[in-house]
């Protein structure tokens, strides 16, 4: 396994570990003009366990499967906090 930056054409970025030419390890992807990140674990291109930050500050703090939340999570907005378990579920504006 390697490791290095990618830089996207929307303008997102990838830092972190890469095998096969996909994120793979550990690594931090910001999304395209401050969309938010993600910082965790990734499995050959998908996210594993880690933390999505959007830009309001909202977070979801957990497991991932194939791109979407998926598993125990904690998912923060504003003063509510959920936990609880998810069932793939895709990004959104949260």
């Amino acid at each position: 396994m390697s490791g290095g930056r990618f830089d996207f054409d929307d303008g997102g970025a990838y830092c972190g570990g890469w095998e096969g030419g996909k994120a793979h390890g550990h690594g931090l992807c910001t999304g395209p003009k401050g969309q938010g990140e993600y910082s965790g674990s990734w499995n050959f291109g998908f996210e594993v366990a880690g933390v999505y930050t959007w830009p309001s500050g909202n977070t979801f703090e957990g497991y991932w499967s194939q791109g979407k939340r998926h598993g125990l999570g904690i998912e923060t907005k504003g003063r509510w906090l959920y936990k609880g378990e998810w069932v793939a579920i895709s990004f959104s504006n949260a």
